[in-house]
């Protein structure tokens, strides 16, 4: 299932649950929709050009620049260093900065490199506050997982339904610890969207696979991704979506009265 496909079923089932369990509030569940939608993208980090990694990450031909830029400069730094030893003369400017066009050519394929420093740079923080700070485990094992990304395959670890679990505990707990209703909010959204994003990926042809055991594997194989049944299915999505919304936010009193002039 691609993005469209995961957002649309994402937001389908937060909407439908929060008709069960509305908060309220419409700010909060707003916000927790919001964290759904984003839940239902997040499992696809592991996938170096997925919408989730493209959004902390360069484009591909950037990236591509990035790298040759960085090779030249790196070249270039070795040509003005190497090129005096070699008893070939050359401009003691031009020599002294060869230390500048090596930094340079370094920093060029650190950001070809910038969706792997951002998940290790985000993953040491949490790690970080938990062990300092004592902030909740939850923030340990989001951290870790933060830190395994860019070595694991897609379709590794965070698309188990043994990490999904893992998450959903404790991202629960944390929302249980928590009494702002921000972090209830994106916390729950989070674990709907994390869930909803499995269940989609349950519909295509490679399924999802258990963490201890490839062999524990499950794929409906109902449709390709991005075909004609993943897109009637967003549709569909969508639509009760739509449908949820107008009876949260619809006054009750307004219904009822709707529906007694209807009837009576």
């Amino acid at each position: 299932m691609n993005k469209a496909g995961h957002v649309a079923l994402g937001v389908a089932a937060g909407s439908v649950l929060l008709s069960f369990w509305p908060s309220g509030a419409i700010t909060s569940s707003v916000v927790y929709i919001l964290a759904v939608a984003v839940g239902s993208l997040a499992p696809d980090l592991d996938h170096k050009t997925s919408t989730a990694s493209n959004l902390i990450q360069l484009s591909t031909k950037n990236r591509r620049f990035a790298q040759s830029l960085g090779s030249l400069l790196l070249l270039l730094a070795a040509a003005l260093w190497g090129l005096p030893r070699l008893g070939i003369e050359v401009d003691e400017g031009w020599v002294r900065s060869a230390p500048l066009w090596a930094a340079a050519g370094a920093m060029s394929f650190l950001l070809a490199k910038l969706r792997s420093l951002v998940l290790l740079g985000v993953g040491a923080l949490l790690l970080a506050a938990y062990a300092i700070y004592d902030w909740h485990w939850f923030t340990a094992l989001a951290g870790g997982a933060l830190l395994l990304l860019p070595m694991v395959k897609h379709r590794g670890i965070i698309h188990t339904p043994e990490f999904a679990l893992a998450l959903s505990v404790g991202a629960y707990a944390y929302a249980q610890q928590s009494e702002l209703w921000m972090v209830q909010a994106i916390s729950m959204g989070l674990i709907v969207g994390w869930w909803a994003h499995l269940v989609g990926d349950l519909f295509g042809r490679e399924g999802i696979s258990s963490l201890f055991s490839k062999r524990v594997h499950l794929a409906f194989r109902l449709f390709d991704n991005g075909g004609i049944g993943e897109r009637m299915l967003a549709k569909l999505c969508w639509g009760v979506s739509i449908l949820c919304w107008i009876l949260l936010v619809v006054p009750v009193s307004w219904k009822i009265d709707r529906l007694s002039a209807l009837f009576l």
